[in-house]
Order: C-alpha cells, then structure tokens, then sequence
C-alpha cells in the first residue's frame, strides 16, 4: 500500500491560536494516541511595582502608581508590558477587559478600578508557610503565595460564571457600582491585625431603628470537606484533599460537602480553601437585615461594618451628631456613658472615614475627646460610645438592595478576625477564637 501526503502553503492567519506537531510511528500508534501539554501559559499584564517571583507569583517593590507595568520601545511609545503570572487578580483582570476571548466588548481598563484591586492582588501574592514535601525532614518548610491560579479555559461558557469561578479563588465577589467592575474578597490585613469597621449603623441611621436578626441552620455547617484540585505530582489530574473537625462531627455528625478549588494546583491551598470554608460555616452563626437610607452607600460587599443595637446593649450607646469641633461633640439627646473602663467615640469624619478617640469627659449632651480628631466629624452623622463592658459587633456586608425609594436594605454576616490565621494555618496548630466580645449592659438572666 503507498500512501501519499499532498502539502499546500497556506497564508490563513492563526493569531491568538498555538500550533504544536508530532512525529511518530504508525506501527507504534496504529491511531491517534491522545496527547497531554504542559504549557506555561498567557502573557498578562501586571501591576506597576509587581515583580515576577520563580513559580509566577508577584512580589511587589515600591509604590504603586495605579497603572499596569509599562515600558517604551525604540519609538519611544508606550506599551503595557506582559507578563507569565499566577497571581489570580491579574489573571482576572485579563479575562475581564480582554475582547478577544474576554468581555472586553463591554468592559474596558477604564471601568476597573486598578487601585481597589491592588490590596486583593498583595493579599493573593503574600507568601504563607507550608509543609516542604520535597524534604526527608518531617518538620521542614517552605513558602508559598497565598493564592495562585493556573488553569485552562477550553470551553465556552457564560462570562459571568467564568468570572464568578475566577474570584472564587482568592475568595472574591463581583458586583457593577459607579460606572465600574468592583470586586470585594474576604480577606484580612496584611499584617495580620483586625479589620476596622468602614462605618456605623445604630437605632437613629436604621429605618424605624430595628435589626433583624436570624441565625443559619444547622444543616448547612459542614463538619467534613472534600475540596478537589489538580495535582501536579500525578500529570495534573483531579486529586482531593480531605479537611475535617472532629468536635463539629461529634457535635452535629457528619454533614459531608465537596467542593471544587478552581484552578488550583496546590494540595495546601486546596487545603486552606477547605479550612476556611469550613471555619466560615462554624462562625457564621448570625445574620443581619436592617434598611437605612443614603447611609447604605457607605459600605460595599465584603466590608466589615459595626453594629450598636440599643435593643442588645440594653441602653443608648450611639445617636447622631448634632455638631462638633475635632474634640467636643455635640450629641443629638443626652448621652449616658455604658458600664466599663476605656470609653470610646466612634465619628464619621468629613471624608467619609471612620476614626475612634478616648473619651476624656462627658455632661449631658457635650462629650469631649481626649485627642483631637484628624478632622471634624460631619453634622447628623452617627456615634457610637463603647467602653471594655459594652462594645459594638461586627459584620461583614454580604448584600446591599437598592430600594428603589431612596431606601437600601443591607445584609451582613458575623464576621471573626481570627478566621483568617486559622484558614492560613495547615498545620492545625492555630485554633479558632471565639468572639467574647461584650455588647451588652444586661449582666443577669430575666426572672
């Protein structure tokens, strides 16, 4: 049998496409064997003081100018340098504005906000300590980025959901605000400190000055986590990593979820994907609803707001501010310091910020600092008053519905600083704390 292969030039062009070739023996592979590539990937762009680290995370030197790392040609112009990264922000970014397999038809660099999404991008790339399995040394480490992204995208598949997937890696949400692709992560400080609350809500800034408060049920705390990723030790194939508490499967059995750790390479990030989810659920005891007014736009998905509830704290701890210099404040009704040494003021300044000050002395609607504000707080902005005996709780936005009335309904879940070191922590040795914080003056059960 003679076969013959008939070869044409062709001028077809292939942008945007790889092309590979094989040579092999048809007596070896009498058909088509299947074949299976290691690549390195697309180029994207990074951030301005980003500097590409050996296995593709980002370090960052320097400020941050808020544009994309740029550079010139022999023509002098000017052009965004590419480059092979893992960081998981910036591979969003490139799927966000790209128009060729992208929604970069409807979204470009201008409808993204570089300087909101450069905190999540030094979050991402922080480097946290792992087991070092390459070792003969049980108790040897090494580091890795917090977050790293390597995947491939072969199917068509909705924007939204592939975007949505991409978030879910550094813990991420999107959401349209202001003309711009926002996205907020569930993440904390780098420097491992609590997170501030960007704002206050009390009785007086809260439609008819009620919370509402509901606890999640029971069935949905998994106490067992299956979280899957693809391991590089086995040609990248779907392996799983097994994440579970003991005292939760004895307290409410085993409630057994699987999950699916998007573009994730890493046993130990997969395993930290799994420890938060399952230390979110075991925290995440309470919810808030409550409807306010134009103070709704003060605070966005995945931020941390304050509560003071006079209904919980049993006494008026917050009201608005009726005028005030940077350290006298003129309060809206007379203000009876709660129970408790260290009593605080907590004011919304002229810019938006929120700043807390001791409290020197206080008589009936004047209350006086002890150090001066960095600026006068706003005129019928809210305070809130705390002392070590009655302190305001924390949540983290997870909703905000416009009203369409003037009205925003917000909706926040309990939100616990240490979660954070516990879900980084893949030796287990760091252990959940328990919020004890006091936010009530009521010391006695009712009769």
């Amino acid at each position: 049998c003679t076969s013959f292969a008939i070869k044409n030039l062709s001028t077809t062009s292939t942008a945007n496409m790889a092309c590979v070739g094989l040579k092999f023996s048809s007596e070896a592979f009498p058909q088509l064997p299947s074949r299976n590539y290691l690549i390195k990937g697309k180029k994207v762009r990074i951030f301005s003081n980003a500097v590409p680290r050996d296995d593709g995370s980002l370090d960052f030197v320097g400020e941050f100018d808020g544009n994309f790392l740029q550079d010139e040609d022999e023509d002098g112009n000017t052009h965004d340098v590419l480059t092979w990264t893992t960081c998981p922000v910036c591979i969003f970014i490139d799927m966000l504005t790209n128009t060729t397999y992208g929604a970069g038809d409807f979204v470009n660099t201008e409808n993204v906000s570089l300087v909101d999404l450069y905190p999540l991008a030094q979050y991402c790339n922080q480097l946290v300590t792992v087991p070092d399995d390459s070792s003969a040394d049980a108790n040897a480490t090494t580091e890795e980025p917090r977050f790293a992204m390597n995947t491939i995208i072969g199917d068509q598949t909705s924007a939204y959901k592939v975007l949505q997937n991409m978030a879910s890696v550094f813990r991420g949400m999107t959401y349209w605000a202001s003309n711009t692709v926002n996205v907020g992560a569930d993440h904390g400080n780098l420097d491992g400190t609590d997170i501030n609350p960007v704002h206050l809500y009390n009785n007086s800034n809260v439609i008819n000055g009620v919370f509402s408060y509901s606890g999640t049920s029971v069935k949905t705390r998994s106490t067992k986590i299956r979280v899957n990723y693809n391991n590089p030790n086995n040609k990248y194939k779907i392996d799983q990593v097994v994440v579970e508490d003991q005292s939760l499967i004895t307290k409410f059995g085993v409630q057994e979820k699987e999950i699916v750790a998007f573009g994730c390479t890493s046993k130990y990030q997969a395993q930290r994907m799994g420890q938060y989810i399952l230390k979110s659920e075991e925290l995440d005891a309470e919810i808030v609803t409550f409807s306010t007014g134009l103070d709704g736009l003060f605070v966005l998905p995945s931020q941390v707001f304050a509560v003071a509830d006079l209904m919980r704290a049993g006494q008026r701890t917050g009201g608005r501010v009726s005028s005030a210099t940077t350290t006298v404040i003129t309060t809206d009704q007379t203000v009876a310091l709660p129970s408790g040494s260290n009593p605080k003021l907590s004011c919304t300044l002229s810019d938006g910020t929120l700043e807390t000050k001791a409290i020197s002395t206080s008589s009936s609607t004047t209350i006086t600092v002890s150090e001066a504000f960095t600026s006068s707080p706003l005129a019928q902005s809210v305070y809130v008053i705390s002392t070590d005996s009655v302190q305001t709780q924390k949540f983290r936005c997870i909703n905000i519905t416009d009203n369409n009335n003037g009205t925003y309904t917000i909706t926040g879940v309990q939100h616990n600083d240490s979660i954070y070191s516990v879900a980084d922590d893949t030796t287990g040795d760091t252990k959940l704390e328990l919020d004890e914080r006091d936010i009530s003056t009521f010391d006695e059960n009712p009769a």
